[in-house]
């Protein structure tokens, strides 16, 4: 299986991305997920086509799935129901599962554990990721050390306090110490898939302009601080040749980010997508397949 994670900041065309190249992997045969990790999800839109919360076939060997986050947030609450008991007992905070979703946070864990499930079942030759705006790979990667942190923390107190935790409600203490190990293998899981090329790449989306340009430029720098490589990154939204003053200028502005870009990240495979004057869905995201893939911008 290989994992195609797309990254960016909001507005660029990160889900035009993944559900192009969704397409392009599935029009080579090869049976694909498009899957969204951003809770306002835009799939649906994308493809013109009501997915649902469950993985949708929406053409031969293509198929979509868009997460709903309060399933899913009920489903994790129950997985790990002891930790997180143990967790907010200690600040006297009750929670009720099917609000549990919405808390700082959460959010991310429900999505890495629901994206380790597709990735430990095999089901799929490429799963494409369409990440939030937060980059949400940045919490997959620093999950495996906070879980580790915790589980040796928890270990060290095992004899103390897993019996007394036991005393107050039979298996209590051990459910906990299992479900932390459970996070931590899969934590472990995700990342080491990441980290590997032969599995994993991340293609990074951004436009020329300049707020969108640095904060791509942080998240290259923060991932790669972690290990993980970046392996492209797609300059969306780049004005065609026009004799207008306005757009003569906005191309001389774009072209200076461009090269920039260029420039920066010269062992990168960069590509440029043109802005095609209007909303990509549909039968459209075909053109942006070919533009990425069958002009050989990017390789998959």
């Amino acid at each position: 299986m290989r994992l195609i994670y797309v990254a960016g900041k909001g507005g660029v065309g990160k889900s035009v991305c993944s559900a192009a190249t969704g397409i392009w992997t599935a029009d080579s045969g090869k049976e694909t997920l498009a899957f969204s990790m951003d809770p306002a999800h835009s799939l649906s839109d994308i493809f013109d086509v009501e997915i649902g919360s469950h993985p949708r076939k929406i053409r031969e060997h293509l198929f979509a799935y868009e997460p709903d986050l309060e399933e899913e947030a009920r489903g994790f609450y129950h997985r790990y129901k002891n930790i997180l008991t143990a967790l907010f007992g200690l600040f006297e905070v009750e929670v009720d599962p099917k609000d549990f979703g919405h808390m700082p946070g959460v959010t991310e864990l429900i999505f890495m554990d629901k994206l380790n499930d597709i990735y430990v079942e095999k089901k799929y030759d490429f799963v494409v990721i369409d990440s939030a705006p937060t980059a949400m790979v940045l919490p997959l990667l620093q999950l495996p050390s906070i879980t580790t942190s915790f589980v040796t923390r928890v270990l060290g107190m095992r004899n103390k306090w897993i019996g007394v935790l036991n005393l107050l409600e039979s298996g209590f203490g051990d459910s906990i110490l299992k479900e932390i190990r459970a996070m931590r293998v899969k934590a472990e899981t995700m990342r080491n898939a990441l980290i590997d090329p032969k599995t994993a790449s991340i293609t990074v989306v951004t436009i020329p302009e300049k707020a969108a340009v640095e904060e791509s430029r942080r998240l290259i720098e923060t991932v790669e601080a972690h290990g993980v490589y970046v392996d492209s990154i797609v300059i969306n939204h780049v004005i065609k040749e026009c004799t207008c003053s306005f757009c003569q200028r906005k191309i001389a502005s774009q072209t200076t980010y461009i090269r920039d870009l260029q420039r920066r990240y010269a062992g990168k495979h960069i590509a440029v997508l043109p802005d095609y004057g209007g909303e990509v869905k549909g039968d459209g995201l075909r053109q942006v397949a070919e533009d990425l893939y069958g002009k050989q911008q990017l390789v998959i």
